[in-house]
């Protein structure tokens, strides 16, 4: 591997490119052709303060004295399985559809729970049940659903057989996408970067990571983009100021700058980088704050309560929205629920970086062509017809709940999608006898506030609906596509190991589900790879 280019270097090479841009030429690369930045070597290079690996390096209080409020002097940090929080809200059972035939709730494209629970599956450890979301995981996968051209989000639904009953039960799969956007038509970015870099970032599988995802996200951004980077750890500091990615050097500086140290003030790290988004503000742009952090609090206040306010006000500005996205980055003292909530009430997404593959990933491809919001407010509301359907049950989103009567309020606060975002939800459905298949057994609508229209009273609304219909398991012709049996799969998985009612008392195993996903793997169902591992990492650690 080459060794990382200085600053210094880069700044006398990128000297020599703005005179050649002033005699005509244009050294920039565009939007797909990355700058050279040697980004995976802040990462393999990461050296800690200490000389002691993960798991033995002095650097920080427990997340028990973090939530007292007590900075403690730093001690050995837990191990990945030690002093987490996670949140757990539960699992939904079957809904009587002549009670209640409507189900609505609030899209998300959060995948923070997968690549929590990958980590865990990795190392060897239990996945703890309440870190997973099941819908987490099902939207950690893509399921290939076409993408609108004539709406800013379009719908696709289909019905099969549940594979973990056997009791006729159907699976509905409903794919929310949104329209995609050009790179050439994508709009300005104006990202202010907040960085944790307290103690307990100071592990390669942190703090490193965090350092080359920055640069991952510098190399490919258009030349006209503006990065500014704040850093807290006691205090919140501002490191870079709006800077134009062209200017790399200074962001490469910035990136090599930021060293561990300190206990972790993440309120005074997300205030300062809203109020300099807010300075930075580019009406012409998209507009948006990403915190990078392991989500442990102990200076200030330590809960997603304390700057709510803020967050909720500068996400939901109309054109003056300044979207947050939370990055999280390792185990042990992780605050899982802080960074989930955190995003939720900044209307952005919450994703988790284990390793650097998944930080190109995020970082590099990703993120850049999402970072275009497309639809506001985003929900869905399932109506069941009561004749044709006994039971449902929506198969997680449990806390993503909205009320029926408020899916046609425009200030329902709900979730954002960007351009190229996916959003899957399943549910399942029992049948009264006697019903046809191919008989329409309910609707599906997503509805959404147009992009800088803003929440009020007299907000306009745009709405599309797709029919539900029942599945005729008999008919070879109409088998489940792999998107069905892919959806259903990741989804038993999570729900096996979460373990929760009712799907406890089934009779799904994780040896099954092995033979399931070896079945998708054989078929090259894009992603069964990665299903696969996981799999027969549970089966490791059962």
């Amino acid at each position: 591997m080459n060794p990382r280019i200085s600053a210094a270097a880069i700044a006398a090479l990128l000297s020599t490119a703005v005179l050649a841009a002033c005699t005509g030429t244009d050294p920039e690369p565009g939007p797909d052709s990355p700058r050279d930045i040697d980004a995976r070597s802040y990462y393999d290079d990461y050296d800690s303060d200490t000389d002691t690996d993960y798991g033995s390096a002095p650097t920080y209080s427990t997340q028990a004295e973090s939530e007292a409020g007590d900075v403690a002097e730093p001690t050995i940090p837990p191990g990945p399985n030690e002093d987490n929080v996670f949140r757990d809200h539960g699992s939904s059972g079957f809904v009587d559809a002549t009670a209640d035939p409507r189900s609505t709730f609030a899209l998300d494209v959060d995948t923070g729970s997968y690549g929590v629970a990958r980590t865990f599956l990795r190392d060897g450890l239990r996945v703890p049940r309440a870190a997973i979301r099941v819908e987490e995981w099902v939207n950690a996968y893509e399921y290939d659903d076409p993408a609108p051209t004539d709406s800013d989000l379009g719908l696709s639904a289909e019905t099969g057989l549940a594979p973990s009953l056997t009791d006729g039960t159907q699976l509905v799969r409903v794919g929310v996408s949104a329209r995609e956007v050009s790179a050439a038509d994508r709009p300005r970015v104006n990202i202010t970067l907040v960085v944790d870099r307290s103690g307990s970032m100071d592990i390669r599988e942190r703090l490193g990571l965090v350092q080359s995802s920055l640069a991952l996200l510098a190399a490919r951004l258009n030349p006209d983009d503006t990065v500014s980077v704040v850093s807290f750890e006691d205090q919140a500091r501002p490191i870079l100021e709006p800077t134009p990615v062209a200017n790399t050097a200074a962001i490469v500086e910035a990136i090599e700058g930021l060293k561990p140290g300190g206990s972790t003030n993440l309120e005074a790290g997300l205030r300062l980088g809203y109020e300099q988004a807010r300075d930075a503000f580019d009406p012409h742009a998209v507009n948006m704050v990403v915190l990078a952090s392991d989500g442990v609090a102990n200076v200030g206040s330590t809960g997603p309560g304390s700057i709510i306010d803020t967050i909720q006000e500068e996400g939901r500005s109309g054109d003056g929205a300044i979207h947050l996205v939370t990055v999280g980055y390792g185990l042990g003292n992780y605050n899982d629920h802080l960074m989930e909530q955190l995003a939720d009430l900044g209307d952005g997404f919450y994703a988790y970086v284990d390793d650097y593959a998944e930080a190109e990933q995020l970082f590099g491809e990703d993120l850049v062509t999402t970072l275009t919001p497309v639809a506001s407010e985003a929900r869905t509301q399932v109506t069941f017809d009561p004749e044709l359907v006994t039971s449902y049950r929506l198969i997680g989103y449990d806390n993503r709940e909205i009320a029926d009567e408020d899916f046609t309020d425009p200030g329902t606060d709900a979730g954002e999608l960007g351009a190229g975002h996916h959003a899957t939800a399943l549910y399942e459905v029992r049948l009264a006898p006697g019903v046809e298949p191919g008989a329409v057994i309910g609707n599906a609508a997503v509805r959404w506030n147009p992009i800088g229209t803003g929440s009020t009273g007299d907000t306009p609304q745009e709405e599309v609906a797709i029919d539900l219909v029942a599945a005729d398991p008999d008919n070879p012709e109409a088998a489940p596509s792999y998107r069905l049996e892919l959806a259903a799969t990741v989804a038993d998985l999570a729900q096996v190991l979460k373990q929760r009612a009712p799907y406890a008392d089934r009779a799904v195993t994780l040896d099954g589900l092995l033979v399931r996903a070896e079945e998708l793997v054989d078929a090259d169902v894009p992603g069964a790879g990665d299903l696969l591992t996981l799999v027969e990492q549970a089966i490791d650690v059962d």
